[in-house]
């Protein structure tokens, strides 16, 4: 089974909010999961026949890698390496 590494993207559907002159597009930027060993799961997606879209920047607190599956969704996977929430979501590195 081959599985596509480049999106076939639906374009989003944009709309006009009230007192906003620029369009919005609705719908979802991705889907997240954190999971135990991140280099496993790109491993094992790779059996797939699958590459990573994106590898975030070098984080101590976590590692993060995104996917693109064969209907266009991007998922992301993170891996955290601490429990401390203010850790985790620090995106100030």
């Amino acid at each position: 089974m081959t599985m596509p590494t480049s999106p076939s993207r639906r374009p989003p559907r944009d709309v006009m909010r009230p007192g906003c002159p620029t369009r919005v597009s609705l719908g979802s930027n991705h889907l997240a999961y954190v999971v135990d060993d991140v280099d496993a799961l790109v491993e094992r997606l790779a059996m797939l026949g699958m590459s990573p879209n994106l590898v975030a920047a070098e984080h101590p607190a976590r590692k993060r890698v995104y996917f693109y599956d064969p209907e266009g969704n991007d998922w992301e996977f993170v891996q955290y390496f601490t429990t401390d929430p203010s850790e985790r979501n620090d995106y100030s590195r």
